[in-house]
């Protein structure tokens, strides 16, 4: 039996929590200890979700990335296919809201809405 039919559905509550819990964890070790030894280390999605919850635009400037890609990267994890794509088409309010939430937790303003280019 072929399991992949859960990448279209959302994670449920607790894989949410612990997914937000682990980027918390993980912005407390790059303010520690900076982000050369966890570059490497951490997936490209885990380093880009950090930078945008730590505001960091260099981070995501390196790797050609804006706030809408990462974004639009992480709708899809956090949602599934399918709500993932409807967050999208819808401007990503969810996936906003998501990150807004550990950005306060972190004492981090809200991400800054950048202009429809679309």
């Amino acid at each position: 039996m072929n399991d992949d039919w859960r990448i279209f559905e959302p994670p449920d509550q607790h894989e949410l929590s612990r997914r937000a819990d682990d980027l918390l964890r993980r912005v407390s070790l790059v303010r520690a200890h900076g982000w050369d030894q966890y570059r490497q280390l951490w997936s490209c999605g885990e380093v880009l979700g950090l930078a945008l919850l730590l505001g960091d635009g260099s981070e995501l400037q390196r790797s050609g990335e804006t706030i809408v890609s990462v974004l639009e990267r992480w709708a899809f994890d956090l949602w599934g296919i399918v709500c993932g794509q409807e967050d999208t088409d819808a401007g990503l309010p969810r996936t906003r809201a998501w990150f807004d939430s550990l950005r306060a937790a972190i004492g981090a303003p809200d991400i800054q809405q950048p202009p429809v280019t679309r």
